[in-house]
């Protein structure tokens, strides 16, 4: 979460900059012309009067939680990643995959609202055409036991990639069980 914006009184904005998800950089400028700001590392804040002067300074977590609380409670729970794996040639999830599968399940049952996303994949033994149905059946069947546990089928979407996006690079036909997989991104 980048950024919080609160009108604290009909006199000031106060707005905070907080730490991106994964240390991702990013920045922001708070006012206009000469009266500008910019906040560009986590924790930086302004307070903008009514007449546009800027004050910048640095805030602690625990005030960030005192005056955004509320409002970051609000907020949907971050989203999370679930990567299950297939045997060769099969829409079943495999043994080891079993305990991904089930945070999955839970973590969408959670949810109050939730959007899916469900990307599957294959290694590159067998032709193009192959792999791109073997994908989407993964993703498939993985869409199929959502919706088996309760999801609205509506709230997600699964594709198929075929081999295009290998996360381990092999030669052509040469098996890879870490690429036979269906990645799962929950928001």
């Amino acid at each position: 979460m980048a950024l919080l914006v609160a009108g604290c009184s009909s006199s000031k904005t106060f707005v905070a900059l907080l730490p991106e998800e994964a240390g991702a950089s990013s920045a922001i400028t708070v006012g206009e012309g000469a009266r500008a700001a910019v906040l560009d590392t986590p924790l930086s804040a302004a307070t903008i009067d009514t007449r546009g002067n800027v004050e910048k300074r640095a805030v602690t977590q625990q005030e960030v939680e005192k005056t955004f609380g509320a409002a970051m409670a609000a907020l949907p729970p971050k989203s999370m990643s679930f990567i299950l794996y297939f045997d060769t040639a099969s829409t079943q999830v495999n043994t080891p995959s079993q305990a991904a599968l089930e945070s999955l399940l839970g973590e969408v049952a959670k949810r109050q609202a939730v959007e899916v996303q469900v990307t599957g994949h294959t290694d590159r033994v067998g032709s193009d055409a192959n792999n791109d149905r073997l994908s989407l059946e993964r993703a498939q069947a993985v869409r199929e036991m959502l919706v088996q546990r309760g999801l609205e089928a509506s709230f997600i979407r699964a594709v198929g990639r075929g081999e295009r996006e290998p996360l381990i690079a092999t030669p052509d036909e040469q098996p890879e069980p870490r690429n036979r997989r269906v990645e799962v991104v929950v928001r």
